[in-house]
């Protein structure tokens, strides 16, 4: 709140951040002066309501309105908390998990979510407010609250992919904390403008992007992640058109630029102001890191632009990165004594921790510090680590304040990460609960999924589910796999057959071959009939879930 104020009386007409409706032409901004005086006006608002202390929902597109009402949130003292915009005829169980979990006070939202209110029988019983209707006189009867570091700013729910979300509880010395960090990482100031397609109730989009550049006093523009997904080189082309530095996104962002972009649509792309492409929140994967370089440096982009890094949401958002310019780091194979993968695919490297940080590998069960090369899990400490969990404190006990044998070293958060150093970097191998176990083996159920995704053109990029399920006594390897649209011809009944068959044979060869484990069965699906978190994880337990209990629709088995 401070720094926006002190950002508002500096540069007032300074743009802070510029939405982008349809992902290419400007619908909007807002100064610093004018951001402020909206906050303010929400918050007070929200005070008039005696809404402080308590918590408030944010069900908002990605746009300008969210940004007034998440800032009016921590300007009134009330704990934000964004969640996903609610759609009709879909499950509703997160979000009635998360009003439950709350017991908010008021929802704020916009005009046009208004109608949504009726998705879900919790949300009626909560009164609704319009932020873009609360007049700026609202604002003559704020009072700055008086905050402190440890005052929670907002929860940013996890995405729930291997149980119910849990609240983490951020607050204001998290975050201050955390963009010192990318600030030093990423070497940005004030005058490096951020690109944002990420959903802003996602901790990549709110904290890495847009408040990072409200933290620099810079300009943030954003766009709805639809019109990214629809035409992906509306991601580039605002890189280009506004010289932008930064911009992040998941490794499928950029696996979907090197499928979809054509080359008409680089015609005019200028990436040489580009210095900063993060690519975390999923697996980073060493062969789209370089067919991006490969087909996007005729115009402009460098290879060290690309940035690897890791981050949760238990540690506000950030964790380790590559320093800004520097080459990615890759080794070819993991080192003799990891036990997680028999793959031989490159691992990339996701830096070192900044400005405080510390990351510690640890073996899960004896809980003894690993050396490096070691795969445990990961634990870290740091001013960036997150409070908790919002009304959960057996779990937070167990996640946030976790020592290593004898009680030497500690409390640390533990993140179900598992990872490795590699040259001072971490390497980050899988989950610690989705590891897959054949034959006293362990396997990356990541590594996995990729190479049954590269067996055949049919298999959808980003939509299988490898795990394991357990035979008597042992455990064997099934995968699922969603198929895309059929090309012409393939229609008939032989055909589809053919089709499978083909797929089936590919994809046990090609596991065989680059993993040394057999595919006990390859399930085929039709599209979206994997169960995903709200941004866009496939979530490995609820399909095995659904697997188990025979409640997919196969194409074939």
């Amino acid at each position: 709140m401070e720094l926006l104020r002190q950002h508002a009386d500096r540069v007032p007409d300074k743009i802070a951040v510029t939405l982008l409706a349809n992902g290419e032409t400007e619908s909007g901004h807002l100064t610093y002066r004018e951001l402020d005086l909206r906050a303010r006006a929400i918050a007070g608002h929200l005070q008039s309501a005696g809404l402080g202390g308590r918590c408030v929902l944010l069900l908002h597109p990605s746009g300008l309105e969210f940004v007034t009402a998440f800032f009016g949130c921590l300007y009134a003292g009330v704990i934000a908390v964004p969640v996903f915009p609610p759609r009709f005829n879909r499950n509703m169980q997160r979000l009635d998990h998360i009003i439950a979990d709350t017991s908010p006070g008021l929802v704020l939202t916009t005009t046009s979510m208004m109608s949504r209110r009726e998705t879900a029988p919790a949300l009626s019983e909560i009164p609704w407010v319009a932020t873009e209707l609360i007049p700026e006189a609202s604002a003559d009867s704020w009072a700055a609250p008086a905050l402190e570091r440890s005052n929670i700013a907002f929860l940013q729910y996890t995405s729930g992919s291997t149980s119910a979300p849990k609240g983490v509880m951020v607050t204001h010395g998290n975050l201050l904390a955390n963009h010192a960090m990318m600030q030093a990482a990423y070497d940005q100031d004030e005058n490096s403008t951020i690109v944002c397609w990420m959903p802003l109730f996602h901790d990549m989009g709110l904290i890495t992007a847009l408040l990072q550049g409200l933290y620099l006093g810079s300009r943030v523009v954003i766009m709805p992640p639809e019109t990214f997904i629809m035409k992906p080189a509306r991601w580039l082309q605002a890189m280009s058109r506004y010289r932008a530095h930064s911009t992040g996104a998941p490794n499928f962002a950029y696996d979907l630029c090197v499928r979809k972009v054509t080359p008409e649509q680089c015609q005019d792309l200028d990436l040489s102001a580009w210095r900063l492409a993060m690519n975390a929140a999923e697996p980073v994967v060493a062969e789209t890191l370089q067919q991006f370089t490969t087909k996007f440096a005729p115009y402009g982009f460098r290879q060290e632009t690309l940035n690897p890094g890791y981050g949760l949401a238990e540690a506000t958002a950030f964790v380790t990165s590559g320093a800004c310019a520097a080459l990615p780091v890759l080794h070819l194979t993991p080192p003799s004594t990891t036990p997680d993968s028999t793959t031989t695919r490159p691992k990339v490297a996701c830096g070192p921790p900044w400005e405080g940080g510390q990351v510690l590998i640890v073996d899960p069960d004896s809980l003894e510090p690993c050396p490096p090369g070691v795969v445990g899990e990961i634990w870290l400490t740091g001013p960036h680590v997150a409070a908790g969990y919002w009304n959960q404190p057996e779990a937070t006990t167990r996640t946030f304040h976790a020592f290593t044998a004898g009680g030497t070293h500690g409390p640390h958060l533990r993140t179900g990460d598992l990872g490795y150093m590699y040259q001072g970097e971490l390497c980050v191998s899988g989950r610690l609960k989705d590891i897959v176990i054949v034959c006293g083996q362990n396997h990356d159920p990541a590594d996995i999924e990729l190479t049954v995704e590269a067996s055949h053109p049919r298999i959808r990029p980003h939509a299988t589910a490898a795990f394991g399920i357990y035979d008597g006594d042992t455990e064997k390897l099934v995968v699922l796999a969603e198929l895309g649209r059929p090309a012409r011809g393939e229609t008939a009944d032989g055909d589809a057959a053919t089709l499978h068959t083909e797929i089936l044979r590919n994809a046990r060869r090609d596991v065989s071959e680059q993993h040394g484990i057999t595919l006990h069965e390859l399930v085929l699906l039709p599209p979206s009939s994997l169960p995903k978190t709200t941004s866009g994880k496939i979530q490995r337990h609820a399909a095995r879930r659904l697997y188990l209990d025979r409640q997919l629709p196969p194409l074939s088995r």
